[in-house]
């Protein structure tokens, strides 16, 4: 696993499945739409060009910070790059590079206990991977970085929170206040739609007004997502400055689809550029903006800071991944009817098929916009998020399915959304016992039956279960047994089933269980062997087994597939 997964939680939080739905605990009356109150320790945003602060990497010149044990380097943030000395807390770009195996990379107040969090995440060994942080500064004004596995990283700074004098004004200001979109995000750009995507070493033109931004706003927040991809990576910088040494994706894989979220400066004009490395479409939506120096006078924005907290992660409840078409919600905490937004991270992992997430007020319609972008199956994968919340907190949807994970960094003071909507209520199946067998690719129609003596099941012409009972929507590998060139040859042609082909088990609750083929085997006629081959797999799995050569007895042919939807 590429994370840190387990841990104290420094917030109890109860999810209980109750039937085909989960019921969030209650977050109270609905809050009143009043100006926050100052609260000691409330910061605003400030600005500042795109600059790395650190890099571990030798042949960068292994510069801006110092070695605390062996995996966690201290890196001076405050004071340095344009960052006020007494900033609270900093907007950063954390990239792993070098990476030896899979992993993770957590950033935390320096000088405090490494927390249940994780902000960078790692499949395997030689990926590049990049994750804007919101991370609160420890009393030095450092932050510390801390790497699960061998690697390198670096480290951008594009931003700080730094306090304000609740003497003055009662804590009211003009400049660096968060304003959210009530919808939760609005789309800006989506190259697709022309057809035509940016070229490699190309810069494009973004225009944000649209989604409501004024032109004298500070600083714009965005997710920007790159698909259809060359290798290489996207910097969004302001206009009329020159493209900065930073990042804010990397793509390590042509094809790759990865999302991540900026903060980007402004320059007096709704609009900002992204230059493309290697090129692909660009997907851009904003969730909102910080404000310039004639707004209005509040505290409605300001950001307080807080240490790395794990808020929700759907595998302590629920054994398998949570279905696609699951909306997953949960309350945020902090002071109670204050906060209009949060700073997460959003984590993906388990991932059942290639889709996306989106992060949203709970309560309301979900935004035509996206967070986290999984291009793989059994895939871990984070991005930061800056989410409106609403009186019931934030929601988390998922396309395809995933286990999902949210690590709050810092709460936005301002009144909530009304949440209008009810309660999700999500898909939910089994317990099932796999009854039929469909493989299209191959024109395979079957029954799937069960019995003590697995040559007489599958003499009756149909998939034997090789292994028990076929048990569906749970975590396991179930082994069908058929005949090639007797009693029917049900499974002849399961060596022609191609990757990427779908399986599916019907079940006794009348429903499909699809999985798509991985991979395709000979071996040696040893269960343990060929269930061995499913276990590895996936966490659901179903493996087709047969005879080979046909009308031989010597070896098995096994078409292994795992589970990646329910329908």
């Amino acid at each position: 696993m590429a994370m840190k997964l387990t841990g104290p939680k420094a917030f109890a939080l109860t999810l209980l499945v109750v039937a085909s739905h989960i019921v969030v605990p209650s977050l109270g009356a609905v809050v009143p739409t009043v100006q926050a109150a100052f609260i000691t320790g409330s910061s605003a945003y400030q600005a500042v060009s795109p600059q790395r602060l650190a890099d571990t990497r030798p042949e960068e010149g292994s510069f801006g910070y110092t070695v605390v044990s062996a995996q966690v380097v201290r890196v001076q943030v405050a004071g340095r790059a344009g960052v006020p000395a007494n900033a609270s807390a900093a907007v950063l770009t954390v990239t792993g590079v070098n990476t030896t195996a899979p992993g993770y990379v957590t950033v935390y107040p320096s000088g405090t206990n490494l927390p249940t969090a994780s902000n960078v995440n790692f499949d395997g060994a030689g990926q590049v991977m990049a994750n804007m942080v919101t991370v609160k500064l420890g009393v030095d004004g450092a932050v510390d970085v801390y790497m699960q596995r061998p690697m390198d990283v670096a480290v951008d700074v594009s931003g700080a929170y730094v306090p304000v004098d609740g003497n003055v004004q009662n804590g009211n200001v003009r400049s660096g206040r968060l304003v959210t979109l009530a919808s939760g995000a609005f789309r800006v750009l989506d190259t697709r739609d022309r057809g035509e995507g940016v070229a490699g070493t190309a810069t494009e033109y973004v225009d944000v007004s649209t989604a409501g931004v004024p032109a004298d706003a500070v600083a714009v927040v965005v997710n920007l997502t790159a698909t259809t991809t060359g290798r290489g990576f996207w910097t969004a910088f302001p206009l009329g400055e020159m493209r900065p040494n930073a990042s804010n994706l990397n793509i390590d894989q042509p094809g790759q689809t990865r999302a991540g979220q900026a903060i980007v400066l402004l320059s007096g004009v709704a609009a900002f550029n992204v230059y493309s490395q290697g090129g692909g479409h660009l997907i851009v939506d904003v969730a909102g903006w910080f404000t310039g120096d004639t707004a209005a006078l509040t505290t409605d924005g300001l950001f307080l800071p807080s240490n790395p907290t794990r808020l929700v992660d759907s595998r302590s409840s629920f054994v398998m991944p949570t279905w696609g078409g699951s909306t997953l919600e949960f309350p945020v905490y902090g002071p109670t009817g204050q906060v209009s937004a949060v700073a997460v991270n959003v984590t993906g992992t388990e991932s059942m098929n290639v889709g996306f997430v989106t992060a949203f007020p709970s309560g309301v319609s979900r935004p035509k916009a996206s967070n986290l972008n999984v291009d793989n199956w059994d895939q871990t994968i984070a991005n930061h998020a800056i989410v409106r919340a609403s009186t019931r907190g934030i929601s988390l949807y998922t396309q395809h399915g995933l286990h999902l994970i949210a690590d709050l960094n810092g709460w936005y003071l301002g009144p909530p959304s009304a949440a209008v909507l009810p309660p999700p209520i999500n898909p939910f199946y089994g317990p099932a016992t796999a009854r039929g067998l469909n493989v299209f690719n191959i024109g395979l129609s079957t029954d799937v039956g069960t019995g003590t003596n697995l040559d007489a099941v599958a003499n009756l012409g149909i998939a034997a279960t090789w292994n028990g009972a076929a048990q569906l929507a749970t975590p396991g590998n179930i082994v069908l047994f058929g005949h090639r060139t007797t009693h029917g040859g049900p499974f002849r042609f399961i060596n022609n089933v191609p990757i990427g082909g779908i399986i599916s088990l019907i079940g006794d609750d009348g429903h499909s269980y699809n999985y798509m083929v991985v991979r395709q085997d000979v071996t040696v006629p040893n269960f343990n062997v060929i269930n061995n081959i499913g276990v590895r797999s996936g966490l659901a799995t179903v493996q087709l087994v047969a005879c080979t050569p046909p009308g031989s007895v010597r070896f098995r042919h096994v078409t292994t597939a795992r589970l990646i939807s329910v329908t």
